[in-house]
């Protein structure tokens, strides 16, 4: 059996996601974290959440998703509040394409906000995993985050940065003082020029020198993306883009499931090089393809 357990910490979302009439058409739990936790139990690993969300039905569709899968949610805290809700719009078009999905912290019926990130969340990892090899998947970069994986010994710290709002409004020093902690990033294209300007940086092999990391990936949606890691102290970029382009029912999660393939291959990896994002890239792919071809952010 495997040593290794793989973990994230936030508040626990759920997706309500709306056709282009604001019929509500289906509700699961979401959240890139979440998804990408999601994503590495599907794939038969031993994956623990770890956070909180609301006593109300929200929580529990959230929370039942990720049992029904085999994550451990025992570590999740219900309290007095209202669980985060992300508002997914799907348009009536034909060709969809990535940017054409609304995603909105505000509820399309009653333009009330429904999304909201807690500071009291649980920081403790569970005791049956102190002594695991544990990979902490995060997607959130507050304060109480960072105290979360500064709790946790043996740990590789893979951060996925989807979107420049969980960024904009975090100093240099903040934002330096919390990569530093990765082992390996994956950040959407869009967001790659706010974070070199937000670190007073030029391009991705500063930003991979300055978290000192072992693996970079730049997503670039439809386009594929590229892989940065040093070879013989050597920078070493390779760029991939995928043989068969599906059509896009809904892209909600794609990049959770694409990040998700990524940490599980670089978990057992015994070398990063050529041959690794190859088999990566291939294996990540497929997986991304199956999520934009059905309603909802997470294979089923």
């Amino acid at each position: 059996m495997s040593n290794k357990v793989f973990v994230s910490h936030g508040d626990i979302i759920l997706d309500k996601i709306y056709d282009g009439d604001l019929n509500l058409i289906k509700e699961d739990g979401g959240g890139s974290n979440w998804n990408s936790l999601y994503n590495l139990s599907y794939m038969g690993e031993n994956c623990y959440a770890i956070g909180s969300c609301g006593k109300d039905h929200e929580g529990e569709i959230a929370i039942s998703s990720l049992e029904n899968y085999g994550v451990n949610t025992n570590f999740i805290r219900k309290d007095d509040i209202n669980t985060s809700v992300m508002n997914i719009i799907i348009p009536k078009k034909n060709g969809l394409e990535d940017d054409t999905i609304i995603h909105s912290w505000y509820s399309p019926i009653t333009n009330k906000r429904t999304l909201f990130f807690q500071e009291n969340l649980p920081t403790d990892i569970p005791k049956e995993i102190e002594n695991k090899e544990i990979y902490v998947l995060l997607d959130k970069f507050e304060v109480v985050n960072l105290e979360f994986i500064n709790n946790i010994p043996n740990k590789k710290v893979c951060l996925d940065i989807g979107h420049i709002r969980f960024i904009e409004h975090f100093s240099k020093q903040y934002l330096t003082t919390f990569f530093k902690n990765a082992n390996l990033v994956q950040l959407n294209n869009n967001v790659a020029s706010l974070l070199f300007e937000r670190l007073q940086i030029r391009n991705e092999y500063e930003l991979f020198d300055l978290l000192d990391i072992d693996l970079l990936i730049i997503t670039k949606g439809k386009n594929g993306a590229c892989f940065i890691f040093k070879e013989n102290n050597e920078f070493v970029t390779i760029n991939k883009s995928p043989e068969i382009v599906a059509s896009v029912v809904d892209s909600s999660g794609a990049g959770d499931a694409f990040f998700a393939t990524v940490v599980k291959e670089y978990a057992y990896a015994k070398v990063i090089n050529s041959n690794f994002i190859d088999n990566t890239f291939s294996i990540a792919n497929t997986a991304s393809r199956e999520v934009i071809s059905q309603v909802g952010s997470r294979r089923i």
